[in-house]
């Protein structure tokens, strides 16, 4: 296949758009889409979560974690304390505010998908997923 244009414009291009379609929904609540995507994974793993497994999850680097934890600390969303096992450890726990913004974030996330709806095909949509999903893991596997 020959490639005219590159495909990370595109994909850079939505995340853009979907970190703007984000942070403009959920300003009031004083948080960006940085802190709703790192909640969002801790509600879809489960409170008790570490740093580590949330910097896999989230594929980003070990600061980028740090920093939304801190700050997500200090508002109040969530709460550490070190693993029982290894002290080294951080566990992330969700607090009664956090667990209070999940059914928040989800419609934000969901309005988002929304927008593609009629537009796209569920099986479409569902095929572009698998296929991003399929070239990072050969990116992954190849470079790595």
């Amino acid at each position: 296949m020959q490639i005219n244009e590159p495909i990370g414009k595109w994909i850079a291009k939505l995340y853009k758009h979907h970190d703007q379609f984000v942070d403009e929904r959920l300003e009031s609540y004083n948080l960006n889409h940085s802190e709703a995507n790192l909640l969002f994974y801790i509600y879809k793993d489960g409170d008790g979560i570490s740093q580590q497994n949330l910097k896999e999850n989230l594929a980003v680097d070990k600061a980028t974690v740090s920093r939304s934890v801190s700050t997500l600390l200090k508002k109040g969303y969530l709460k550490k304390e070190s693993s029982p096992e290894d002290k080294r450890i951080n566990l992330i726990f969700m607090t009664p505010k956090a667990e209070e913004m999940e059914s928040v974030i989800d419609d934000i996330y969901q309005k988002w998908f929304d927008i593609f709806d009629n537009k796209i095909s569920n099986q479409d949509q569902k095929k572009v997923i698998e296929t991003l999903k399929k070239m990072y893991n050969i990116v992954i596997n190849e470079i790595t």
